[in-house]
């Protein structure tokens, strides 16, 4: 197992639909690679700043003659959503946007998780992008740890 990132950080409602990109150097091709992604709190727990947050979202999209065919608690809990995404020296190599705060993403020369590209990782720049779709929360703190070779960090 060789670390090649471990990074960690919060973000604000301010972040939502915004990017984080780490960048790596990998001076050798890499047949397997590990990520590991994680970010917390999940849901929204406070019930009047979901409701004010709901209620903004039908102002700002839905016609006002229809809002009253809509119950605010239909959309509870509010989520944060951040999701991964991975390009290579050849381009992009896939997308992990998936709703669970805890992932394990792997590829290897042979096999991929879902989304993913298998293959080699080239010698060059890989990039790893932490796609920051929605934040709900005051902040949100995420974990990202990534290494090639073996299972174990």
């Amino acid at each position: 197992m060789n670390l090649l990132l471990k990074a960690e950080g919060a973000v604000t409602p301010s972040c939502s639909k915004s990017h984080i990109t780490y960048t790596l150097h990998l001076h050798k091709e890499c047949g397997e690679l590990h990520v590991e992604f994680a970010y917390e709190p999940k849901t929204l727990d406070d019930e009047a700043r979901s409701e004010q947050l709901i209620e903004e979202g039908f102002r700002q999209f839905i016609l006002e003659e229809h809002r009253p065919s809509y119950n605010w608690r239909d959309f509870l809990p509010l989520q944060n959503l951040l999701t991964l995404s991975l390009d290579d020296e050849n381009g992009f190599r896939g997308a992990g946007h998936r709703h669970d705060p805890v992932q394990h993403l792997v590829v290897t020369t042979e096999e991929a998780s879902p989304g993913l590209v298998p293959g080699v990782f080239p010698r060059g720049q890989l990039q790893v992008m932490i796609n920051i779709h929605c934040v709900v929360t005051d902040e949100c703190r995420y974990r990202l740890q990534i290494w090639e070779g073996g299972g174990d960090r």
